[in-house]
Formats: structure tokens, sequence, C-alpha cells
């Protein structure tokens, strides 16, 4: 009877620790549907929300996303958008909270540096130029959203060397003075992104 119990107790054990699975296709734990202001029913058609797979894990989530590339305001902003959507689906959607619940860190290196930069700056001549970074508004933004920006120095140097910021040492105007305020460096782009990633972040390429 003894050696009954315990196998009854051990197969108990072992069904508890199996993972749980949500019934059916979805998980719908999650308030589904509030971006839009109406259920996902009403917005895409009757059998959605019971399809809606919702996110299993709301807290301690972090993210790096690399931003490489620029559009001008014709084309949209890379990559903007989509961390804008993020945020709505962690805070809107599942009612997550940064900081506490997520963190989102965007390196910017490339052709995307061009979005570290103010609207209106000094170029490597050390004239005031003007119209270079239409998407300066959303990065401020996405700064006040909690979105933490790093700027690539390789991509700096780079910049210095084909005449977008300017050389401190050779006509005292500061390339760091042309950064958004709010936007931090890191040493090489790519690098950083392996290092958030052994941080635990999850990379994400839009």
């Amino acid at each position: 009877m003894k050696t009954v119990n315990t196998a009854a107790s051990a197969l108990m054990l072992a069904l508890l620790s199996l993972p749980a699975f949500a019934q059916g296709a979805g998980n719908n734990q999650c308030p589904v549907g509030l971006v839009s202001g109406t259920s996902l029913d009403n917005e895409f058609g009757p059998g959605t929300q019971e399809l809606t797979k919702c996110l299993q894990k709301r807290n301690q989530v972090k993210m790096v996303v690399q931003i490489n590339q620029f559009k001008t305001s014709a084309g949209g902003a890379y990559g903007l958008g989509n961390i804008s959507n993020i945020i709505d689906d962690y805070e809107i959607t599942h009612g997550m909270v940064r900081g506490r619940d997520y963190e989102i860190a965007v390196v910017l290196h490339g052709p995307g540096g061009m979005m570290a930069l103010k609207d209106t700056s000094y170029n490597g001549a050390g004239a005031q130029v003007s119209g270079r970074n239409p998407f300066e508004g959303q990065v401020k933004a996405l700064l006040e959203k909690g979105v933490k920006f790093y700027f690539c120095q390789n991509t700096t140097r780079a910049y210095q060397n084909n005449g977008t910021l300017p050389r401190y040492q050779q006509i005292g105007i500061s390339a760091t003075d042309q950064l958004i305020q709010g936007v931090q460096y890191t040493t090489a782009g790519l690098t950083s992104i392996a290092d958030f990633e052994a941080a635990g972040y999850a990379y994400i390429q839009p």
C-alpha cells in the first residue's frame, strides 16, 4: 500500500510540474482589443478573440532593438513605429508598466544613427544645417516613454569623417552636443547588442 501511495504521489508531482497550456489556439487571459477601443471580435470579426494568443510573460521583459536604417518622411521612420506598437501592446493590451514589467533599449548605428541627431545642428564644417532628422519628435516622444537610445561611437567617427558631424579638436564644436537630449552613447553598436543579449535582453530587428 505504501508503494502505491508513493507512486501516486510521484505521479501527482510530475503532473503538477508540467507546463500549463491555454485551451484552444488562444490565450484570452488579457484585455485584448483595447488598442482600438473595441473588442477584437468587433474589429476583425466573430471568433477573432478565441484565436488570439496573448503574452505569457508579462514581467521582467527586456528587449534591445537594432535600428541601422534611416528613411525620410516619405518612407516613414524605420523601426520607430514598431517600438510604439510594442509599447501599446505591453501597456494597453496587457496592462504592463514600464520600468516595472518591461524595458526597451534601442541601438542606433550606421544610417540609423541619423535618428540620434537633432534636426537642426552643426555639420563637419561648423555650419548650422536643418532638416537632417525629421524623426526627432518621434525619438523624443519615445524617450519620454522610457525607451533608452544608444548611439554607436563607431558611427560617430564615420559621421565625422564624412562631414555629417564636427570634430571637436579641429573646430571646437562638440559632436556630442548635436545629439538629441537623452540619447546616450555605446562604444560600438554591434558589440553592445551582444552585451544586451548576454544581460537577458531579447534581440529585435524591425
